[in-house]
């Protein structure tokens, strides 16, 4: 098998919601276009490698908030099935969303795990930076959960760091 085809790929689809989701998309032409990502199509698979070097030079560029609101708007854009009514439910979608917009890719977006009656931890091992992710997770909260309060918890390190996951903490 080719190498590229077993490289982490991302759904044109995808990374067009991404582009889409910044607040003035237009301003981010040039960076795409630096990219080789200027004349993305919804239905053709990219290297990820190509999105994650998108995301690292706005986080560069103009900082955690870009990303971090990139991600609400994501979310805002976003049409989850009529079942979905809670934060969890809604991210067990996202999941398989993530899943069907990724190939060649082990693993889901976020990993939840109960801690306690009035606690979900929520591990993301995925390799978008964190402040997308807590786009993703604040805006997800403001709908199904919205007098919940979530942390991320830097104790056990970030993957901005250079941790390969990120630990955040909903607390009901």
């Amino acid at each position: 098998m080719n190498k590229w085809q077993m490289e982490p790929q991302v759904l044109g689809q995808y990374m067009l919601r991404v582009f889409n989701s910044d607040e003035n998309p237009e301003r981010l032409v040039a960076l795409r276009q630096k990219l080789g990502l200027h004349e993305v199509e919804a239905g053709r698979w990219y290297a990820q490698s190509l999105l994650l070097k998108y995301m690292h030079q706005l986080l560069k560029n103009d900082g955690e908030d870009v990303l971090f609101y990139t991600g609400v708007r994501l979310i805002a854009g976003t049409v989850f099935p009529p079942n979905v009514s809670t934060f969890e439910e809604a991210v067990s979608s996202l999941d398989l969303g993530y899943t069907i917009a990724h190939r060649y890719q082990v693993g889901a977006m976020f990993g939840l795990r109960a801690s306690g009656e009035m606690q979900l931890d929520i591990i993301a091992a995925n390799p978008y930076p964190c402040p997308y992710d807590w786009g993703i997770l604040h805006a997800i909260m403001k709908k199904w959960a919205p007098a919940a309060r979530l942390s991320h918890d830097f104790s056990c390190g970030c993957r901005l760091d250079g941790e390969t996951a990120c630990h955040y903490h909903l607390i009901f």
